[in-house]
């Protein structure tokens, strides 16, 4: 059975600037249903093409659209139609977003409706359709999508395959553990973006984080045994300022603006440059740049969050990367993490980058 809609998912807010975005990269598709957190688009004359990227850093997850199911049979029967034969599925069931991050109702967590729903449709499995074990996709496999929304509304079917630059985790929501000690939600959202861009971090490197107070970001770098430059007037959270390691404190404060940094303050051999500062990207990057301006031969890469006044902004975008790319950095992307709100995720490695991770640069859709 041909899909003739693509389903979209994306933070609640953005669907309208996701719909526009989409229809300038993808003439062919239009806008169809929409929900909080969830686009769908209809393929005008022909079959969905559910492996090609809709073309905007909005959608975090997509596929082929089958339609809605109000019953496990509804699900099978859609499978059915679209799954390609001899082939194993691969069941993700997730929930789409339905507040901002952040903004979510007082103990809730996505997760435990979907994951009730999966052990639900597995115990119903049909003998007919072969089913895979476990949810985290492999390269190349075909994946049965089922997409929950509030209580009593059906759930939406689809699949799409696992290739390119897809997450490989229902939904593209990127599972971090939790860590109750961490100073604020940085954390999670440098813990997302470093399996997002696969940026290979290694105990030893040393990074510089602009913008880095109180802590959470440069609390996860910690963790992970690199050396941490934060630049940044605020106060730092004690337990990042206490950290240490066997060599002894890795945590180093310049407690000043971007601005009064110089190069010189700063080791020879930098690796890595973070960046959430709650500033203008363009600011941002200019100090990036300033900082990690050859020679610097040890540079590995840039991580940074690129804040957006509204979604107007996105039209800045392909300067912005491009200044990332001036920075000497070979492989270049965007998207939109779970935990962003007005902002996105921006990565760059340079060819001893790519080269340290150990597979071909990644090439990134124009935006």
């Amino acid at each position: 059975m041909a899909a003739a809609f693509l389903y979209c998912v994306c933070q609640v807010g953005a669907e309208a600037a996701l719909k526009r975005e989409v229809s300038a990269r993808r003439p062919e598709l239009r806008p169809a249903f929409a929900r909080p957190g969830l686009v769908t688009f209809k393929a005008e004359g022909a079959a969905v093409d559910a492996d090609q990227d809709p073309g905007s850093p909005l959608v975090r997850a997509w596929g082929a659209s089958l339609g809605p199911a109000a019953d496990h049979e509804a699900v099978f029967r859609a499978l059915r139609g679209a799954c390609p034969k001899g082939q194993a599925i691969r069941l993700q069931v997730f929930e789409r977003d339905r507040w901002r991050p952040g903004e979510e109702p007082a103990g809730f967590a996505y997760g435990a409706a979907a994951a009730e729903l999966r052990a639900r449709l597995v115990a119903a499995w049909p003998e007919d359709l072969a089913l895979a074990e476990g949810e985290a996709a492999a390269a190349g496999e075909w994946i049965a999508d089922v997409i929950l929304g509030e209580e009593g509304e059906p759930w939406l079917v689809g699949h799409h395959r696992h290739v390119g630059r897809r997450s490989a985790h229902p939904g593209g929501r990127i599972p971090v553990a939790e860590a109750p000690e961490a100073p604020s939600r940085a954390y999670y959202k440098l813990e997302e973006a470093i399996a997002w861009s696969a940026a290979p971090l290694r105990a030893g490197d040393v990074a510089v984080e602009l913008g880095s107070a109180p802590g959470g970001a440069s609390y996860a770098l910690l963790r992970r045994g690199l050396a941490v430059h934060g630049i940044d007037p605020g106060a730092m959270d004690p337990r990042v300022l206490a950290f240490a390691g066997p060599e002894g404190p890795r945590f180093t404060h310049h407690a000043c603006t971007m601005g009064q940094v110089q190069r010189s303050d700063l080791p020879r051999d930098l690796h890595w440059l973070i960046s959430d500062v709650n500033l203008a990207p363009q600011i941002a990057l200019q100090t990036l740049r300033r900082l990690g301006a050859r020679p610097r031969r040890a540079l590995l890469g840039v991580l940074c969050t690129l804040k957006l006044d509204d979604w107007k902004a996105l039209r800045h975008l392909p300067g912005w990367l491009r200044q990332i790319e001036a920075m000497g950095m070979i492989e270049v992307a965007v998207t939109q993490l779970p935990r962003n709100r007005m902002e996105l995720f921006a990565y760059g490695l340079t060819a001893a980058g790519v080269a340290r991770r150990g597979r071909p640069a990644v090439a990134a859709a124009a935006p």
